[in-house]
């Protein structure tokens, strides 16, 4: 069973999902922030968590030697990779997995990045742990997703399993646990919703966390 709440059918928004100004919008200013805070270079690895259709990365591209993207949405894979062909673009390597159940293809990675996708995982532990190994001592997680919410957020999707979104205490509390030192944290965008006649608002952070060093 995939460990991912089941919060859509992303397969089905595939298509359609680059055409959403807001989702091209939130990941151009989460990745100004990855570079900005980690200044990184042509000779460094990176993966794209729940990368969707690499909205992330295509801004990245050129700042990375190779990015590695990963997801378990067969439908956004696929958009992705004619995405990447119809570019030319041979840095990017995409892959249709669950890391529950599938080993990420790389390892020793300096950043790993994932926006708007922890917050859908049940099983957050298990997901940092993985990430976690794949990191390189002293490299990068970079987290992008939800402040804690009422639960609004995803009003309309009942059968949704996930978390309502995070506290910094909480996930900087989570993240030491697991091996990881938060070493930068701020609020980066908004999501607007109407409710009624009212709009309401989701604001994004942004962590930076360093792979701590094993102790000897």
């Amino acid at each position: 069973m995939n460990r991912l709440a089941p919060i859509m059918d992303f397969d089905q928004k595939a298509e359609q999902w680059d055409k959403d100004p807001v989702k091209i919008q939130r990941a151009k200013v989460f990745a100004e922030r990855i570079v900005g805070q980690i200044h990184p270079r042509p000779s460094r690895k990176a993966l794209e968590f729940g990368c969707g259709t690499g909205q992330v990365s295509f801004f990245l591209k050129d700042h990375f030697g190779k990015i590695t993207l990963v997801d378990n949405s067969a439908g956004m894979i696929e958009v992705l990779k004619k995405k990447i062909r119809s570019g030319g673009i041979d840095n990017m390597e995409p892959f249709f997995l669950d890391i529950f159940h599938d080993p990420l293809p790389v390892k020793d990675l300096d950043v790993i990045f994932t926006l708007m996708t922890l917050h859908h995982i049940p099983e957050i532990e298990k997901a940092l742990e993985i990430l976690h190994a794949a990191i390189a001592p002293d490299g990068y997680l970079c987290i992008g997703d939800l402040l804690k919410e009422d639960g609004s957020f995803h009003d309309f999707t009942p059968e949704f399993k996930g978390h309502h979104g995070f506290s910094r205490e909480y996930l900087k509390t989570l993240l030491a646990k697991k091996g990881f030192r938060e070493i930068y944290y701020e609020l980066f965008f908004e999501i607007e919703k109407r409710e009624g006649d009212q709009i309401k608002k989701y604001p994004l952070f942004f962590l930076l966390a360093e792979k701590e060093p094993v102790q000897k």
